[in-house]
């Protein structure tokens, strides 16, 4: 039973450390040597193997019990895609100046000097 205070393991923390305390079975790591390295207290690595000497819990599984450490840690994005749109200068006349999609600086600092350098006609007033 949990403490009071601390909440009850759901069944990811319960699957977590089942994968958790396997790998350290496979490590060939002492308990001290893994607890060091996992920088967890040997009283919480007893408290997860008591936990799980029958496995997961039957009121823990409830309707997640198909699922696995993979399901719950594994990250799901959905597809996206970045569209580069071209580089538009709006001169003061009104005009416009469209550069296509990975034009270098260098060419925009050159067309930008050349349409300044252009005057523009202006309509005589009336």
């Amino acid at each position: 039973m949990a403490k009071p205070g601390r909440p009850s393991p759901g069944l990811d923390d319960y699957l977590y450390w089942q994968e958790r305390l396997a790998s350290r079975e496979a490590s060939g790591l002492s308990i001290d040597e893994f607890c060091a390295d996992e920088d967890i207290s040997r009283s919480t690595f007893y408290r997860w193997i008591q936990r799980l000497k029958d496995g997961v819990p039957d009121a823990v599984k409830g309707d997640g019990a198909s699922l696995t450490l993979a399901d719950i840690a594994e990250p799901k994005f959905l597809p996206v895609s970045v569209t580069a749109s071209p580089v538009e200068i709006e001169l003061p006349n009104g005009g416009l100046v469209r550069l296509p999609v990975g034009v270098g600086q260098a060419v925009i600092v050159d067309v930008i000097q050349a349409v300044t350098g252009l005057q523009t006609k202006r309509k005589p007033q009336s």
